[in-house]
């Protein structure tokens, strides 16, 4: 009977193992405003293993976290889900005596294997003629964007890698992946509510006797934090300590009850 059970939990653990991919390949989930990034270490010796990050799948990769326990048959980490799918993931990892790897390249929102895909001035247009009835298939993620005959795809291509800030890259010979760039927008501090070089949140307003001003606090994701329903004096400097961590938070500036500003501040983790 003993038997019996032990080989239903190998049973089921190796089918757990089974149900993520094992390294070099690594898995991507969606869960709300989180990212799930997973994978399974077949080695015996992993001394170091990075998830990393970039917004073009092809360079500038940032390492966002690094396993304490790299050595772990089975890991994973969360990410914040970030207002944009131009965002790539890999893993380096490192095993014992030097020998370093890098992943597969994945992108939010695909299950497509970008480090598959070929440069677009590499699509095979040679031989191509307007009575070529060949069609090639523009997608966006997972929809079809357009249909383009072959002979006119070439001015197509160029006028989109001359025009615009969008990518291309060439699946086959008959399907192109269109990414649309997506501009990060620009951080502008705010001249009201700020931190300053130590690390405190300073709040400073003009006229503050004369004008009621109401500031209510949130975390980056908007679950309310906390409110200051009038604000008495200026400037008015508040402990880190009310805002529990390290990280970014939301506020929004009120004056005579009329929203005056909604912007964020970072607290940094050093204090």
């Amino acid at each position: 009977m003993k038997r019996l059970v032990s080989l239903v939990i190998v049973i089921f653990l190796t089918g757990r193992l089974l149900a993520q991919d094992t390294l070099p390949h690594f898995t991507i989930v969606e869960r709300g405003d989180k990212v799930v990034i997973s994978w399974v270490n077949p080695y015996e010796k992993l001394v170091q293993l990075n998830v990393q990050r970039s917004f073009d799948g092809k360079r500038n990769f940032s390492t966002i976290y690094s396993a304490t326990s790299p050595e772990l048959p089975q890991n994973g980490f969360t990410d914040i889900r970030m207002p944009t799918n131009s965002i790539f993931y890999r893993i380096f990892y490192v095993v014992e005596g030097g020998a370093y790897f890098f992943s597969v390249v994945k992108r939010l929102g695909t299950v497509t294997d970008y480090t598959a895909l070929r440069d677009i001035n590499n699509l095979n247009l040679s031989n191509v003629s307007a009575t070529d009835k060949r069609l090639i298939t523009i997608k966006i993620k997972d929809t079809t964007y357009r249909e383009i005959p072959a002979f006119s795809f070439r001015a197509f291509r160029d006028s989109v890698l001359r025009l615009t800030k969008d990518t291309m890259f060439a699946v086959n010979d008959s399907l192109v992946m269109l990414n649309p760039y997506i501009a990060r927008e620009a951080f502008r501090a705010s001249m009201f509510v700020f931190v300053n070089r130590d690390g405190l949140i300073n709040l400073a307003l003009p006229l503050v006797n004369d004008k009621k001003y109401q500031v209510k606090f949130f975390e980056e994701n908007g679950a309310p934090l906390f409110e200051i329903d009038q604000l008495k004096e200026s400037p008015l400097i508040l402990d880190k300590t009310n805002f529990i961590h390290a990280g970014w938070f939301l506020f929004e500036l009120y004056e005579d009850n009329k929203l005056k500003e909604k912007n964020k501040f970072y607290v940094p983790k050093d204090f």
